[in-house]
């Protein structure tokens, strides 16, 4: 029975990639609050500061945009000259942003602050996610990514956790204890990561007893240094693919996120409990789909998993589209749930495998600019269509067109890869 347990464990738990992965998943938990905590804390602002909408919007898109130029910068800088205190010094300088943000007198302090916090949110949650690709091989790299994505995941169960018993504290001033709690947080990240974060290993270590020959990385193609700048990524035909996947994606994710909730409730009179509810649930269903897609591309191949993903999310939409009717509302909710924190986990386990493994952090952070503008522009768009028209059932039609898109260049993505050996390009090592 032990020999039989000790079989279904991966290798790699018993290495330190499993004390990087549990590092990856704080950063991610911290890192994503900055993304989740506004649907709750903007409303305060707004009252605090006496915003229009329209300035409310600004602090939104000021986060949203810096986060996604800083995570493209430093995914470049954290392949020539490694992640490791780029991610522990973007925490600490997360912090002081977050505190800062918490004290802001004026609106203009709170924007140069929600600025501040996009630099370093996206700072250190790409090349973290880019350190993980040489810590596992290219088998394991899914699975990996799935249980760092989950930190996310548990920043939307945790932002309904924290910021309500706040509110009723605090009332209308809440949102500014909310970032003093998060910058405390980031503090205790980011002493985690000083005191465990390592770049990966140059050599492999030798195996000794039962342990697998292949638990640590081998040394990836390529150099690092001065002249290592990650030109490879950005001219590699699938990274580029992946990065249309990626925009198709957030382009989804934009338009979920920003008309889920009037949909439901303006539109539709659904109780707000219930679409508190069913956003909770979502976030809940999300934590094992990151997981459960992330395995599922290391044994089917990425290209299959995005579009088996991609195909969720059409009938996700297109349910909420053409079905406007609660049974049919929960239904879509549980499939966008499955769909949630798909594309970015494999976006994440891909990274390292078409690029030399110390390029993963360019990679994901190209990729991460093309959800980032997809996110940005589909409520830009949507927004005027549902003014013109009266409903937002046209914005979810346009997300399940993009969805469709998305699932086609996956399996274009398959067609290209079919017979390529899994781990060709700068694999930490060969599959055993």
């Amino acid at each position: 029975m032990a020999i039989f347990s000790a079989a279904l464990i991966p290798h790699w738990v018993r290495t330190y990639a499993a004390v990087i992965l549990a590092v990856s998943l704080a950063v991610n938990l911290i890192t994503s609050f900055s993304l989740y905590v506004q649907a709750l804390t903007i409303p305060g602002m707004k009252s605090t500061f006496d915003l229009s909408y329209t300035t409310v919007f600004v602090l939104v898109v000021a986060l949203s945009v810096s986060r996604v130029v800083s995570g493209l910068l430093s995914g470049a800088a954290a392949s020539r000259y490694g992640g490791r205190w780029m991610v522990i010094s973007s925490i600490f300088v997360q912090a002081v942003a977050m505190a800062l943000l918490g004290w802001s007198p004026s609106y203009w302090v709170a924007l140069g602050a929600m600025i501040a916090v996009g630099v370093s949110s996206g700072a250190s949650l790409t090349p973290m996610m880019g350190m993980l690709a040489p810590w596992f091989r290219a088998t394991d790299r899914g699975v990996a990514a799935g249980i760092a994505a989950s930190g996310g995941s548990l920043a939307i169960i945790f932002t309904g956790v924290i910021v309500p018993p706040l509110t009723g504290v605090f009332g209308d001033e809440a949102w500014r204890y909310t970032w003093y709690v998060l910058a405390a947080t980031s503090v205790v990240i980011g002493l985690v990561c000083v005191g465990f974060i390592r770049e990966a290993p140059s050599s492999p270590a030798p195996p000794s007893g039962n342990q697998p020959a292949a638990t640590t990385p081998s040394p990836a193609p390529g150099r690092r240094g001065p002249a290592g700048w990650p030109v490879q990524v950005y001219t590699n035909p699938y990274v580029w693919l992946i990065t249309g996947m990626a925009f198709c994606s957030g382009f989804v994710h934009g338009i979920l996120t920003s008309s889920y909730g009037a949909y439901l409730e303006v539109e539709h009179g659904t109780d707000v409990a219930v679409v508190g509810a069913l956003f909770m649930l979502i976030g809940v269903l999300s934590i094992g789909s990151g997981v459960a897609s992330g395995a599922l591309s290391d044994r089917v191949g990425r290209g299959l998993a995005f579009g088996a993903t991609f195909l969720i999310e059409v009938a996700c939409h297109s349910l909420f589209w053409l079905v406007p009717e609660l049974l049919f509302f929960i239904i879509a909710s549980v499939l966008a749930g499955f769909a949630l924190r798909a594309t970015y986990t494999i976006c994440a386990a891909a990274a390292g495998d078409f690029v030399p493994v110390f390029m993963a952090p360019a990679a994901f952070g190209l990729m991460g600019m093309g959800a980032g503008i997809g996110g940005t522009i589909s409520p830009a768009i949507s927004g005027p269509i549902a003014d013109a028209t009266g409903t937002l059932r046209w914005s979810f039609a346009m997300a399940a067109g993009a969805a469709l898109v998305g699932a086609c260049l996956g399996f274009r993505l398959h067609f290209m890869t079919r017979n390529r050996i899994p781990g060709a390009h700068g694999s930490a090592a060969s599959p055993a």
